[in-house]
């Protein structure tokens, strides 16, 4: 086991340690900023093919831009696109639709459609680059530094395995991840049983374990769970998260630091 420090001073012992990715190793939030302004585009563009009229059409728009958590040129970390799955934000999006008289299957179909439209769009983009998730300030010196010291090291997020293969390919975290567990797999964070079976996975009880997260619904998934070690980190967004199912908290990857126990 190592010891576990914030700011100089040991919170406890760990086998291993489960990190979330957006907001809390990845720099996020331009990423999600431009799906949500693309996405409500092209919804818009949708709609208007579909006749409905403006006033409508305008009302749907500030709708999504709510549940997106859009407030001028930056993102809610406490908002659906910030911390739920993509299956999750396409159910919200459909509830939205309902509201104007589609039925669930219309709605539903709309969100699917327009969520996989955006993608392409996105991924094949003329001329610009297409913003990457960048790691944030001090994650790869901690990561290195739990690696090094024999901490076991999970990434548990609700993105799809492509979009943690091309995030850990962006930043050439090959080999650091022991254990990841994505949004396709079942269960899916906050459910408590995906950190149960996560550290089944690892052979870790999870008393051996801490967690870090920028949201409250990691946090008290964590806590559930049984984790005794649970860290909440609100350096990575404009606007830090509200958090208030942590133990601790802190602001900078930095303050985390790992001492060997023997």
């Amino acid at each position: 086991m190592a010891e576990l420090l914030i700011r100089n001073s040991s919170v406890g012992f760990i086998k291993a340690i489960i990190f979330d990715k957006d907001g809390t190793l990845s720099n996020s939030e331009e990423c999600l900023l431009e799906l949500a302004k693309t996405r409500i585009d092209f919804f818009e563009e949708k709609f208007k093919k579909l006749k409905l009229n403006n006033i409508k059409i305008w009302l749907l728009k500030k709708l999504l831009i709510s549940i997106y958590g859009l407030k001028k040129n930056c993102l809610s970390a406490n908002a659906s696109l910030a911390i739920a799955s993509r299956e999750q934000n396409i159910i919200s999006t459909a509830t939205i639709f309902t509201l104007f008289g589609f039925n669930w299957f219309q709605s539903l179909s709309i969100g699917k459609e327009i969520f996989n439209e955006v993608d392409i769009y996105l991924a094949n983009q003329k001329g610009t680059k297409q913003k990457q998730r960048t790691l944030i300030s001090g994650a790869l010196d901690l990561l290195a530094s739990l690696q090094k010291e024999g901490v076991s090291i999970a990434l548990m997020t609700n993105d799809t395995q492509a979009g943690i293969e091309e995030f850990i390919s962006s930043n050439k975290l090959e080999g650091i991840f022991d254990y990841i567990w994505s949004g396709e797999n079942k269960p899916s964070k906050p459910n408590p049983k995906a950190v149960i079976e996560l550290c089944k996975k690892m052979n870790f009880n999870p008393s051996d374990c801490a967690l870090i997260s920028d949201a409250d619904t990691d946090l008290r998934m964590s806590k559930e769970a049984g984790i005794p070690i649970i860290i909440g980190f609100n350096g990575g967004w404009k606007n830090p998260p509200s958090l208030t199912e942590k133990r601790f908290l802190i602001e900078k990857l930095n303050e985390l630091k790992i001492h060997s126990s023997h």
